[in-house]
Protein backbone atom coordinates (compact mmCIF):
# COMPACT_ATOMS: atom_id res chain seq x y z
CA UNK A 1 0.00 0.00 0.00
CA UNK A 2 1.36 3.46 -0.90
CA UNK A 3 2.73 4.59 2.56
CA UNK A 4 0.51 7.77 1.83
CA UNK A 5 -2.46 5.58 2.47
CA UNK A 6 -4.21 5.27 5.69
CA UNK A 7 -7.05 3.19 7.06
CA UNK A 8 -9.86 5.36 7.57
CA UNK A 9 -13.02 4.51 9.72
CA UNK A 10 -15.86 6.16 8.92
CA UNK A 11 -17.45 7.05 11.89
CA UNK A 12 -21.40 8.33 12.87
CA UNK A 13 -22.22 8.87 16.58
CA UNK A 14 -21.89 11.98 19.28
CA UNK A 15 -18.74 13.60 20.38
CA UNK A 16 -19.74 13.51 24.09
CA UNK A 17 -17.26 11.24 26.00
CA UNK A 18 -19.48 8.64 27.79
CA UNK A 19 -21.33 8.16 24.02
CA UNK A 20 -17.74 7.88 22.16
CA UNK A 21 -16.51 5.11 23.92
CA UNK A 22 -19.87 3.13 22.95
CA UNK A 23 -19.04 4.83 19.44
CA UNK A 24 -19.48 1.80 16.70
CA UNK A 25 -16.90 2.66 13.30
CA UNK A 26 -17.73 1.94 10.29
CA UNK A 27 -14.11 1.10 8.02
CA UNK A 28 -13.40 1.49 4.68
CA UNK A 29 -9.70 2.26 3.08
CA UNK A 30 -9.15 5.48 1.13
CA UNK A 31 -6.13 7.72 0.04
CA UNK A 32 -4.80 9.97 2.07
CA UNK A 33 -6.82 13.12 2.41
CA UNK A 34 -6.91 15.75 0.05
CA UNK A 35 -5.43 19.40 1.26
CA UNK A 36 -7.00 22.50 0.44
CA UNK A 37 -4.03 24.68 2.06
CA UNK A 38 -0.74 24.83 -0.20
CA UNK A 39 2.50 23.00 0.80
CA UNK A 40 4.31 26.51 1.90
CA UNK A 41 0.81 26.76 4.21
CA UNK A 42 1.19 23.24 6.00
CA UNK A 43 4.68 23.15 6.42
CA UNK A 44 4.79 27.11 7.85
CA UNK A 45 2.04 26.06 10.40
CA UNK A 46 4.46 22.69 11.18
CA UNK A 47 7.12 24.67 12.11
CA UNK A 48 5.46 27.40 14.06
CA UNK A 49 3.71 24.62 15.78
CA UNK A 50 6.99 22.94 16.56
CA UNK A 51 9.05 25.48 17.73
CA UNK A 52 6.83 26.56 20.18
CA UNK A 53 6.18 23.57 21.06
CA UNK A 54 9.94 22.96 21.62
CA UNK A 55 10.48 26.52 23.21
CA UNK A 56 7.66 25.54 26.09
CA UNK A 57 9.34 22.22 26.54
CA UNK A 58 12.76 23.70 27.43
CA UNK A 59 12.42 27.69 28.71
CA UNK A 60 8.79 27.70 30.45
CA UNK A 61 9.34 28.46 34.22
CA UNK A 62 8.02 25.04 35.42
CA UNK A 63 8.69 21.31 34.09
CA UNK A 64 5.84 20.63 31.65
CA UNK A 65 4.85 17.16 30.34
CA UNK A 66 5.56 16.31 26.78
CA UNK A 67 2.34 14.01 26.41
CA UNK A 68 0.13 16.33 27.73
CA UNK A 69 1.34 19.20 26.34
CA UNK A 70 1.10 17.70 23.04
CA UNK A 71 -2.46 16.21 23.88
CA UNK A 72 -3.51 19.78 24.76
CA UNK A 73 -2.09 20.89 21.29
CA UNK A 74 -3.97 19.12 19.38
CA UNK A 75 -7.31 19.64 21.08
CA UNK A 76 -6.54 22.84 21.21
CA UNK A 77 -6.41 22.52 17.20
CA UNK A 78 -9.53 20.25 16.92
CA UNK A 79 -11.68 22.74 19.38
CA UNK A 80 -11.71 25.56 16.58
CA UNK A 81 -13.29 22.59 14.38
CA UNK A 82 -16.41 21.07 15.15
CA UNK A 83 -17.84 19.15 18.48
CA UNK A 84 -17.52 16.33 16.45
CA UNK A 85 -14.12 16.03 15.78
CA UNK A 86 -11.71 14.97 18.88
CA UNK A 87 -8.13 13.01 20.12
CA UNK A 88 -8.64 9.67 21.72
CA UNK A 89 -5.79 9.34 24.05
CA UNK A 90 -4.75 5.21 23.97
CA UNK A 91 -6.94 4.05 26.81
CA UNK A 92 -10.18 5.52 25.06
CA UNK A 93 -9.52 4.59 21.95
CA UNK A 94 -8.77 1.15 23.15
CA UNK A 95 -12.54 1.14 24.67
CA UNK A 96 -13.83 2.62 21.72
CA UNK A 97 -12.50 -0.30 19.36
CA UNK A 98 -13.81 -2.57 22.12
CA UNK A 99 -17.45 -1.35 21.60
CA UNK A 100 -17.17 -1.37 18.07
CA UNK A 101 -16.62 -4.71 17.44
CA UNK A 102 -19.51 -5.66 20.07
CA UNK A 103 -17.57 -7.34 22.25
CA UNK A 104 -14.78 -7.44 25.00
CA UNK A 105 -13.09 -8.98 27.69
CA UNK A 106 -14.85 -7.67 31.06
CA UNK A 107 -17.45 -8.77 33.96
CA UNK A 108 -20.53 -8.29 32.14
CA UNK A 109 -21.79 -5.41 34.26
CA UNK A 110 -23.08 -1.13 33.41
CA UNK A 111 -21.56 1.09 35.72
CA UNK A 112 -21.76 5.01 36.12
CA UNK A 113 -20.38 6.88 39.36
CA UNK A 114 -23.05 6.84 41.82
CA UNK A 115 -22.53 8.57 45.26
CA UNK A 116 -18.78 9.26 44.15
CA UNK A 117 -18.65 5.15 43.36
CA UNK A 118 -18.78 3.29 40.38
CA UNK A 119 -22.26 1.36 40.54
CA UNK A 120 -24.13 -1.35 39.05
CA UNK A 121 -26.65 0.80 37.41
CA UNK A 122 -28.59 -2.34 35.61
CA UNK A 123 -29.38 -6.00 36.30
CA UNK A 124 -26.07 -8.01 35.39
CA UNK A 125 -25.78 -9.13 32.23
CA UNK A 126 -25.23 -12.87 31.46
CA UNK A 127 -21.54 -13.35 32.98
CA UNK A 128 -19.16 -13.63 35.74
CA UNK A 129 -20.94 -10.88 37.71
CA UNK A 130 -23.95 -12.39 37.15
CA UNK A 131 -22.52 -15.93 38.30
CA UNK A 132 -20.96 -14.23 41.44
CA UNK A 133 -24.26 -12.80 42.55
CA UNK A 134 -23.39 -9.23 41.92
CA UNK A 135 -26.56 -6.70 41.71
CA UNK A 136 -27.99 -3.40 40.51
CA UNK A 137 -26.97 -0.98 43.16
CA UNK A 138 -23.23 -2.88 44.46
CA UNK A 139 -21.11 -0.04 44.68
CA UNK A 140 -17.46 -1.00 43.58
CA UNK A 141 -15.15 0.07 46.03
CA UNK A 142 -11.61 -1.06 45.07
CA UNK A 143 -10.25 -2.51 41.70
CA UNK A 144 -6.80 -4.37 41.94
CA UNK A 145 -6.73 -3.07 45.54
CA UNK A 146 -6.80 1.23 44.38
CA UNK A 147 -9.77 2.71 46.31
CA UNK A 148 -12.39 4.11 43.06
CA UNK A 149 -13.53 6.87 45.24
CA UNK A 150 -13.72 9.77 43.02
CA UNK A 151 -11.74 7.83 40.46
CA UNK A 152 -12.59 8.63 36.57
CA UNK A 153 -15.26 6.12 35.26
CA UNK A 154 -13.14 5.26 31.95
CA UNK A 155 -10.39 4.28 33.95
CA UNK A 156 -12.55 2.34 36.58
CA UNK A 157 -13.47 0.55 33.05
CA UNK A 158 -10.23 0.36 31.57
CA UNK A 159 -9.49 -1.93 34.79
CA UNK A 160 -12.23 -4.19 34.45
CA UNK A 161 -11.74 -5.02 31.44
CA UNK A 162 -8.85 -7.32 30.09
CA UNK A 163 -7.80 -10.36 28.68
CA UNK A 164 -10.27 -13.20 28.38
CA UNK A 165 -9.71 -15.84 31.16
CA UNK A 166 -7.87 -13.28 33.53
CA UNK A 167 -9.20 -13.05 37.19
CA UNK A 168 -9.29 -9.08 38.62
CA UNK A 169 -10.12 -8.56 42.03
CA UNK A 170 -12.66 -6.23 43.52
CA UNK A 171 -14.84 -5.08 47.01
CA UNK A 172 -17.83 -4.21 46.61
CA UNK A 173 -19.72 -2.61 48.86
CA UNK A 174 -23.60 -3.29 49.61
CA UNK A 175 -26.19 -0.93 51.51
CA UNK A 176 -25.33 -1.35 55.19
CA UNK A 177 -23.29 -4.69 54.78
CA UNK A 178 -19.72 -5.03 54.92
CA UNK A 179 -17.28 -4.75 52.54
CA UNK A 180 -16.76 -7.98 50.82
CA UNK A 181 -14.00 -9.26 48.20
CA UNK A 182 -15.41 -10.96 45.00
CA UNK A 183 -12.36 -12.48 42.52
CA UNK A 184 -13.39 -12.66 39.01
CA UNK A 185 -12.84 -14.21 35.92
CA UNK A 186 -13.12 -12.39 32.78
CA UNK A 187 -15.15 -13.00 29.87
CA UNK A 188 -16.43 -12.54 26.46
CA UNK A 189 -18.99 -9.73 27.01
CA UNK A 190 -21.34 -9.39 23.68
CA UNK A 191 -22.60 -5.88 23.76
CA UNK A 192 -26.06 -6.94 22.73
CA UNK A 193 -27.98 -4.29 20.54
CA UNK A 194 -31.31 -5.16 20.71
CA UNK A 195 -32.42 -4.86 24.27
CA UNK A 196 -35.93 -6.35 23.64
CA UNK A 197 -38.22 -8.69 20.77
CA UNK A 198 -41.68 -9.89 21.33
CA UNK A 199 -45.29 -9.15 21.11
CA UNK A 200 -46.23 -6.39 22.94
CA UNK A 201 -50.12 -6.25 22.24
CA UNK A 202 -52.76 -8.55 20.54
CA UNK A 203 -50.99 -9.17 17.03
CA UNK A 204 -47.91 -6.51 17.53
CA UNK A 205 -44.02 -6.98 17.15
CA UNK A 206 -41.66 -4.27 19.18
CA UNK A 207 -37.91 -4.08 18.49
CA UNK A 208 -36.29 -1.83 20.91
CA UNK A 209 -32.42 -1.13 19.19
CA UNK A 210 -30.12 0.52 21.43
CA UNK A 211 -27.30 0.62 19.32
CA UNK A 212 -25.52 0.26 15.68
CA UNK A 213 -22.15 -2.07 16.73
CA UNK A 214 -21.21 -4.39 14.18
CA UNK A 215 -23.65 -7.33 15.05
CA UNK A 216 -26.75 -4.91 14.76
CA UNK A 217 -27.40 -6.29 11.27
CA UNK A 218 -27.50 -10.25 12.86
CA UNK A 219 -29.57 -9.17 15.96
CA UNK A 220 -32.32 -7.41 14.12
CA UNK A 221 -32.62 -10.89 11.98
CA UNK A 222 -33.59 -13.20 14.79
CA UNK A 223 -35.90 -10.32 16.48
CA UNK A 224 -38.16 -9.98 13.28
CA UNK A 225 -37.65 -14.00 13.05
CA UNK A 226 -38.87 -14.51 16.73
CA UNK A 227 -41.55 -12.15 15.38
CA UNK A 228 -42.65 -14.20 12.38
CA UNK A 229 -42.99 -17.13 14.32
CA UNK A 230 -44.84 -15.55 16.71
CA UNK A 231 -47.38 -14.62 13.86
CA UNK A 232 -46.86 -10.98 14.22
CA UNK A 233 -48.59 -8.55 11.65
CA UNK A 234 -46.92 -5.34 12.44
CA UNK A 235 -43.83 -4.11 13.85
CA UNK A 236 -42.35 -1.60 15.89
CA UNK A 237 -39.15 -0.26 15.70
CA UNK A 238 -38.02 1.81 18.91
CA UNK A 239 -35.00 3.67 17.91
CA UNK A 240 -35.92 6.23 20.46
CA UNK A 241 -31.92 7.23 22.85
CA UNK A 242 -30.14 5.33 19.66
CA UNK A 243 -27.18 7.62 19.63
CA UNK A 244 -25.78 5.99 16.37
CA UNK A 245 -22.97 3.27 15.55
CA UNK A 246 -21.90 1.89 12.39
CA UNK A 247 -22.84 3.40 9.11
CA UNK A 248 -22.84 -0.22 7.22
CA UNK A 249 -25.10 -1.09 9.82
CA UNK A 250 -27.45 1.53 9.51
CA UNK A 251 -27.81 0.36 5.77
CA UNK A 252 -28.16 -3.27 6.68
CA UNK A 253 -31.07 -2.09 8.99
CA UNK A 254 -32.94 -0.33 6.69
CA UNK A 255 -32.73 -2.97 4.15
CA UNK A 256 -34.20 -4.95 6.40
CA UNK A 257 -37.63 -3.16 4.89
CA UNK A 258 -36.51 -1.77 2.13
CA UNK A 259 -36.50 -3.10 -1.75
CA UNK A 260 -32.93 -4.11 -3.18
CA UNK A 261 -31.51 -1.70 -4.82
CA UNK A 262 -33.16 1.24 -2.83
CA UNK A 263 -31.01 4.52 -1.97
CA UNK A 264 -30.27 4.37 2.20
CA UNK A 265 -28.27 7.46 2.20
CA UNK A 266 -25.57 9.48 0.59
CA UNK A 267 -22.32 11.01 1.47
CA UNK A 268 -20.70 14.14 0.37
CA UNK A 269 -17.18 15.80 1.44
CA UNK A 270 -14.40 17.55 0.38
CA UNK A 271 -12.36 14.10 -1.13
CA UNK A 272 -13.74 11.95 -3.91
CA UNK A 273 -13.53 8.97 -1.42
CA UNK A 274 -15.53 10.38 1.06
CA UNK A 275 -18.75 10.87 -1.20
CA UNK A 276 -20.45 7.90 -1.64
CA UNK A 277 -23.85 6.39 -2.10
CA UNK A 278 -25.50 3.75 -0.07
CA UNK A 279 -27.81 1.04 -1.07
CA UNK A 280 -30.29 -1.70 -0.07
CA UNK A 281 -27.98 -5.02 -1.37
CA UNK A 282 -30.14 -7.46 -0.90
CA UNK A 283 -34.27 -8.13 -0.88
CA UNK A 284 -36.03 -7.06 2.53
CA UNK A 285 -36.58 -9.12 5.31
CA UNK A 286 -39.51 -7.98 6.06
CA UNK A 287 -42.43 -7.34 3.06
CA UNK A 288 -44.11 -4.28 2.76
CA UNK A 289 -47.45 -5.92 3.61
CA UNK A 290 -45.85 -6.02 7.20
CA UNK A 291 -47.13 -2.69 8.68
CA UNK A 292 -44.35 -0.69 10.06
CA UNK A 293 -43.84 2.09 12.94
CA UNK A 294 -40.64 3.75 13.65
CA UNK A 295 -40.68 5.58 17.64
CA UNK A 296 -37.52 8.30 17.52
CA UNK A 297 -37.11 11.07 19.91
CA UNK A 298 -34.47 14.17 21.08
CA UNK A 299 -32.16 11.21 21.75
CA UNK A 300 -31.90 9.15 18.33
CA UNK A 301 -29.13 10.23 16.10
CA UNK A 302 -26.83 9.71 13.82
CA UNK A 303 -27.12 6.09 12.11
CA UNK A 304 -30.67 6.21 13.75
CA UNK A 305 -31.74 9.46 11.75
CA UNK A 306 -30.02 7.56 8.42
CA UNK A 307 -32.72 4.14 9.33
CA UNK A 308 -35.88 6.93 10.17
CA UNK A 309 -34.75 8.91 7.34
CA UNK A 310 -34.31 6.43 4.54
CA UNK A 311 -38.03 4.51 6.01
CA UNK A 312 -39.74 8.03 5.72
CA UNK A 313 -38.30 8.86 2.26
CA UNK A 314 -39.29 5.47 0.48
CA UNK A 315 -43.00 5.56 2.15
CA UNK A 316 -42.36 2.01 3.88
CA UNK A 317 -43.57 3.26 7.30
CA UNK A 318 -44.62 5.95 10.12
CA UNK A 319 -42.37 7.44 12.01
CA UNK A 320 -43.77 8.08 15.62
CA UNK A 321 -42.06 10.83 18.49
CA UNK A 322 -40.32 13.80 18.74
CA UNK A 323 -38.21 15.40 16.18
CA UNK A 324 -34.64 13.66 16.30
CA UNK A 325 -31.07 15.10 16.94
CA UNK A 326 -29.82 16.53 13.92
CA UNK A 327 -26.50 14.83 13.26
CA UNK A 328 -25.76 14.65 10.04
CA UNK A 329 -21.91 15.12 9.69
CA UNK A 330 -19.36 11.60 8.96
CA UNK A 331 -16.42 11.78 10.93
CA UNK A 332 -13.72 9.75 10.10
CA UNK A 333 -11.35 7.80 12.81
CA UNK A 334 -7.26 7.59 11.68
CA UNK A 335 -5.86 4.97 13.88
CA UNK A 336 -2.52 5.28 12.36
CA UNK A 337 -1.40 7.98 14.95
CA UNK A 338 1.80 6.84 17.46
CA UNK A 339 1.27 4.98 20.68
CA UNK A 340 -2.17 3.56 20.20
CA UNK A 341 -3.65 7.07 19.81
CA UNK A 342 -6.88 8.11 16.91
CA UNK A 343 -8.17 10.83 15.55
CA UNK A 344 -11.85 11.35 14.81
CA UNK A 345 -12.09 14.29 12.42
CA UNK A 346 -15.40 15.31 10.41
CA UNK A 347 -15.23 14.70 6.69
CA UNK A 348 -18.55 14.41 5.13
CA UNK A 349 -22.18 15.23 5.59
CA UNK A 350 -25.00 12.59 4.69
CA UNK A 351 -28.31 13.30 3.24
CA UNK A 352 -31.08 10.70 3.01
CA UNK A 353 -32.61 9.46 -0.14
CA UNK A 354 -34.62 12.94 -0.56
CA UNK A 355 -31.30 14.87 -0.59
CA UNK A 356 -31.86 16.18 2.85
CA UNK A 357 -29.22 17.55 5.32
CA UNK A 358 -30.65 17.12 8.41
CA UNK A 359 -27.61 18.19 10.55
CA UNK A 360 -28.01 21.02 12.86
CA UNK A 361 -24.80 23.16 14.23
CA UNK A 362 -24.90 22.63 17.92
CA UNK A 363 -22.13 23.08 20.49
CA UNK A 364 -20.28 20.64 22.82
CA UNK A 365 -22.29 21.41 25.68
CA UNK A 366 -25.75 20.67 23.71
CA UNK A 367 -24.72 17.26 23.03
CA UNK A 368 -25.54 16.35 26.57
CA UNK A 369 -28.80 16.08 25.44
CA UNK A 370 -28.16 12.63 23.80
CA UNK A 371 -26.59 11.08 25.92
CA UNK A 372 -29.55 11.03 28.27
CA UNK A 373 -31.81 8.19 28.42
CA UNK A 374 -35.66 8.45 27.66
CA UNK A 375 -36.64 8.32 31.23
CA UNK A 376 -33.99 11.30 32.52
CA UNK A 377 -35.16 13.61 29.86
CA UNK A 378 -39.22 12.94 31.00
CA UNK A 379 -38.43 13.55 34.31
CA UNK A 380 -36.56 17.28 33.20
CA UNK A 381 -38.76 20.02 33.23
CA UNK A 382 -36.82 22.32 31.21
CA UNK A 383 -38.71 24.71 29.19
CA UNK A 384 -35.56 25.51 26.82
CA UNK A 385 -34.99 22.20 25.57
CA UNK A 386 -38.42 20.80 25.50
CA UNK A 387 -39.60 18.79 22.42
CA UNK A 388 -41.95 21.99 21.24
CA UNK A 389 -38.56 24.10 20.91
CA UNK A 390 -37.17 21.48 18.64
CA UNK A 391 -40.52 19.84 16.51
CA UNK A 392 -40.81 22.49 14.08
CA UNK A 393 -39.04 22.24 10.99
CA UNK A 394 -41.53 23.54 9.00
CA UNK A 395 -39.38 26.71 8.24
CA UNK A 396 -36.82 24.53 6.81
CA UNK A 397 -35.63 23.79 2.61
CA UNK A 398 -38.88 21.81 1.58
CA UNK A 399 -38.22 17.71 0.12
CA UNK A 400 -40.65 15.30 -1.30
CA UNK A 401 -40.54 11.88 -0.46
CA UNK A 402 -41.49 8.89 -3.33
CA UNK A 403 -45.11 9.35 -2.88
CA UNK A 404 -44.76 12.71 -3.11
CA UNK A 405 -45.16 13.28 0.90
CA UNK A 406 -44.12 16.99 2.14
CA UNK A 407 -41.14 16.62 4.81
CA UNK A 408 -38.64 19.34 5.64
CA UNK A 409 -34.91 19.41 5.83
CA UNK A 410 -32.52 21.42 8.33
CA UNK A 411 -32.25 19.96 11.68
CA UNK A 412 -33.23 16.25 12.29
CA UNK A 413 -36.26 14.38 11.17
CA UNK A 414 -39.57 15.87 12.10
CA UNK A 415 -42.34 12.73 12.77
CA UNK A 416 -44.75 12.09 10.64
CA UNK A 417 -46.79 11.84 14.07
CA UNK A 418 -45.50 14.35 16.52
CA UNK A 419 -46.11 12.78 20.18
CA UNK A 420 -44.40 14.35 22.83
CA UNK A 421 -43.39 12.75 26.04
CA UNK A 422 -44.99 13.49 29.39
CA UNK A 423 -43.31 16.08 31.92
CA UNK A 424 -43.90 15.62 35.64
CA UNK A 425 -43.82 17.66 38.90
CA UNK A 426 -41.33 19.37 40.60
CA UNK A 427 -40.77 17.32 43.26
CA UNK A 428 -40.95 13.86 40.98
CA UNK A 429 -38.25 15.67 38.87
CA UNK A 430 -36.05 16.27 41.53
CA UNK A 431 -36.84 12.58 43.06
CA UNK A 432 -35.83 11.55 39.88
CA UNK A 433 -32.51 13.89 39.17
CA UNK A 434 -30.84 13.09 42.20
CA UNK A 435 -31.14 9.38 41.86
CA UNK A 436 -33.80 9.00 44.85
CA UNK A 437 -35.75 6.48 42.51
CA UNK A 438 -32.89 4.56 42.00
CA UNK A 439 -31.57 4.12 45.59
CA UNK A 440 -34.93 2.94 46.96
CA UNK A 441 -35.53 0.67 44.36
CA UNK A 442 -31.78 -1.17 45.34
CA UNK A 443 -33.05 -0.52 48.95
CA UNK A 444 -36.66 -2.16 48.57
CA UNK A 445 -35.11 -5.36 46.46
CA UNK A 446 -32.80 -6.13 49.33
CA UNK A 447 -35.62 -6.10 51.59
CA UNK A 448 -37.44 -8.12 49.69
CA UNK A 449 -35.46 -11.05 48.13
CA UNK A 450 -38.68 -13.08 46.98
CA UNK A 451 -40.05 -10.00 44.55
CA UNK A 452 -41.96 -11.52 41.37
CA UNK A 453 -42.47 -9.66 38.32
CA UNK A 454 -46.04 -9.79 39.33
CA UNK A 455 -45.41 -7.50 42.15
CA UNK A 456 -47.60 -4.17 42.52
CA UNK A 457 -47.09 -0.85 44.05
CA UNK A 458 -49.48 -0.16 47.28
CA UNK A 459 -50.17 2.85 48.36
CA UNK A 460 -48.11 1.87 51.55
CA UNK A 461 -45.18 1.35 49.36
CA UNK A 462 -45.89 5.00 47.99
CA UNK A 463 -45.73 6.14 51.96
CA UNK A 464 -42.52 3.80 52.46
CA UNK A 465 -41.07 5.68 49.46
CA UNK A 466 -42.07 8.96 51.15
CA UNK A 467 -40.65 8.09 54.56
CA UNK A 468 -37.25 6.79 52.84
CA UNK A 469 -36.95 10.12 50.54
CA UNK A 470 -38.02 12.42 53.63
CA UNK A 471 -34.93 10.70 55.68
CA UNK A 472 -32.30 10.70 52.78
CA UNK A 473 -29.34 12.17 53.12
CA UNK A 474 -28.55 12.52 49.71
CA UNK A 475 -32.01 14.23 48.46
CA UNK A 476 -32.11 18.30 49.01
CA UNK A 477 -35.54 19.30 47.93
CA UNK A 478 -35.56 22.82 45.72
CA UNK A 479 -38.66 24.61 45.42
CA UNK A 480 -39.58 25.65 41.42
CA UNK A 481 -37.90 29.07 40.72
CA UNK A 482 -34.94 28.93 43.71
CA UNK A 483 -32.68 30.25 41.74
CA UNK A 484 -34.37 33.23 40.59
CA UNK A 485 -35.49 33.73 43.97
CA UNK A 486 -32.34 33.62 45.73
CA UNK A 487 -31.03 36.31 42.58
CA UNK A 488 -33.35 38.49 43.59
CA UNK A 489 -32.97 38.13 47.32
CA UNK A 490 -28.98 39.00 46.73
CA UNK A 491 -30.14 41.81 44.53
CA UNK A 492 -32.18 43.20 47.58
CA UNK A 493 -29.81 43.02 49.37
CA UNK A 494 -26.56 44.50 47.47
CA UNK A 495 -28.81 47.60 46.75
CA UNK A 496 -30.09 47.86 50.84
CA UNK A 497 -33.60 46.85 50.72
CA UNK A 498 -35.90 47.29 53.68
CA UNK A 499 -34.79 44.31 55.54
CA UNK A 500 -38.86 43.38 55.41
CA UNK A 501 -38.91 42.77 52.15
CA UNK A 502 -36.04 40.06 52.63
CA UNK A 503 -38.15 38.68 55.38
CA UNK A 504 -41.12 38.56 53.36
CA UNK A 505 -39.35 36.61 50.45
CA UNK A 506 -38.14 33.76 53.10
CA UNK A 507 -41.52 33.35 53.88
CA UNK A 508 -42.44 32.98 50.79
CA UNK A 509 -39.92 30.79 50.49
CA UNK A 510 -40.57 28.55 53.32
CA UNK A 511 -44.42 28.70 52.54
CA UNK A 512 -43.41 26.79 48.87
CA UNK A 513 -40.84 24.39 50.49
CA UNK A 514 -43.92 23.23 53.07
CA UNK A 515 -45.70 22.50 50.42
CA UNK A 516 -43.64 19.64 49.96
CA UNK A 517 -45.83 16.93 51.23
CA UNK A 518 -48.94 17.80 48.88
CA UNK A 519 -46.86 18.42 45.69
CA UNK A 520 -45.47 14.33 46.19
CA UNK A 521 -49.15 12.96 46.96
CA UNK A 522 -50.22 14.61 44.24
CA UNK A 523 -48.23 13.03 41.69
CA UNK A 524 -48.89 9.54 43.68
CA UNK A 525 -49.90 7.77 40.40
CA UNK A 526 -46.47 8.82 38.53
CA UNK A 527 -44.99 8.01 41.72
CA UNK A 528 -46.19 4.67 41.13
CA UNK A 529 -45.33 4.00 37.82
CA UNK A 530 -41.57 4.69 38.46
CA UNK A 531 -41.52 2.62 41.60
CA UNK A 532 -42.81 -0.16 38.84
CA UNK A 533 -40.73 0.61 36.34
CA UNK A 534 -37.17 1.27 38.76
CA UNK A 535 -37.91 -1.64 40.94
CA UNK A 536 -38.80 -4.75 38.11
CA UNK A 537 -35.78 -3.38 36.05
CA UNK A 538 -33.70 -3.28 39.13
CA UNK A 539 -34.85 -6.71 39.99
CA UNK A 540 -35.17 -8.35 36.86
CA UNK A 541 -33.68 -6.61 34.10
CA UNK A 542 -34.06 -4.16 30.63
CA UNK A 543 -37.19 -6.61 29.41
CA UNK A 544 -39.21 -6.35 32.66
CA UNK A 545 -38.45 -2.46 32.13
CA UNK A 546 -40.16 -2.51 28.78
CA UNK A 547 -42.79 -4.25 29.73
CA UNK A 548 -43.87 -2.32 32.72
CA UNK A 549 -43.94 0.60 30.82
CA UNK A 550 -45.53 0.27 28.06
CA UNK A 551 -49.12 0.97 29.20
CA UNK A 552 -47.95 4.60 29.98
CA UNK A 553 -45.91 5.17 27.51
CA UNK A 554 -47.77 7.62 25.15
CA UNK A 555 -45.27 7.30 22.02
CA UNK A 556 -45.79 3.82 21.77
CA UNK A 557 -49.37 3.50 22.52
CA UNK A 558 -49.67 5.74 19.58
CA UNK A 559 -48.09 3.76 18.12
CA UNK A 560 -50.00 0.76 18.61
CA UNK A 561 -53.11 2.79 17.73
CA UNK A 562 -51.90 3.35 14.12
CA UNK A 563 -50.70 -0.15 13.13
CA UNK A 564 -54.49 -0.80 14.36
CA UNK A 565 -56.26 1.39 12.36
CA UNK A 566 -55.67 0.79 8.60
CA UNK A 567 -56.78 3.61 7.48
CA UNK A 568 -54.86 5.71 8.99
CA UNK A 569 -51.82 3.89 8.75
CA UNK A 570 -52.61 4.22 4.71
CA UNK A 571 -53.79 7.75 5.07
CA UNK A 572 -50.30 9.08 6.50
CA UNK A 573 -48.46 7.66 3.95
CA UNK A 574 -50.73 8.95 0.67
CA UNK A 575 -48.94 11.52 -1.52
CA UNK A 576 -49.61 15.32 -0.40
CA UNK A 577 -49.36 14.42 3.41
CA UNK A 578 -47.09 16.06 5.64
CA UNK A 579 -44.91 15.33 8.37
CA UNK A 580 -45.38 17.01 12.08
CA UNK A 581 -49.16 16.35 12.57
CA UNK A 582 -48.83 16.76 16.34
CA UNK A 583 -50.56 14.48 18.94
CA UNK A 584 -52.80 15.92 21.49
Amino acid sequence: MDSRKQRKILFINMALAALIISAMLFAIEVSGASGGSTIKDVDNGMELYSRVYKRVLESYVEPTNAWELSKNGVDGILKKLDPYSSFFDPRDFKQLNDETRGQFGGIGIEIGMHRNYPCVMAYPMNGPALKAGMRTGDLISEVEGKSTLGMDLNDVVSMLRGKEGAKVHIKIKRGNHPVFDLTLTREIIPLSNVAYAGIIKDDIGYIKLNRFNQEASKEMDAAIDKLKTAKAKGIILDIRNNPGGLLTEAQRVSNKFLPKKSVIVYTKGRAPEDSLTFTAEESPKVNSDMHLVVLVNRGSASASEIVAGAIQDHDRGVIIGETTFGKGSVQTVFDDLPEGTGLKLTTAHYYTPSSRLIHKERKLEELRMVATSDEEREMTNDSENSPAQNDSLKNGPKFYTDAKRIVFGGGGITPDIIVQEKQVGNIVSQLFAQSIFFDFAVYFNERHPNLTETFTVTDEMVNEFKAYSDTCSFFEYEIPGKASLDKFRKSLKEDNYNGDIVKMIDKLEKSVADKRNEDFFSHKDTIKRILKREIASAKFGAEERTITSKDWDVQLQKAIEVLHNEQMYHTLLSPGMQTGIKHD
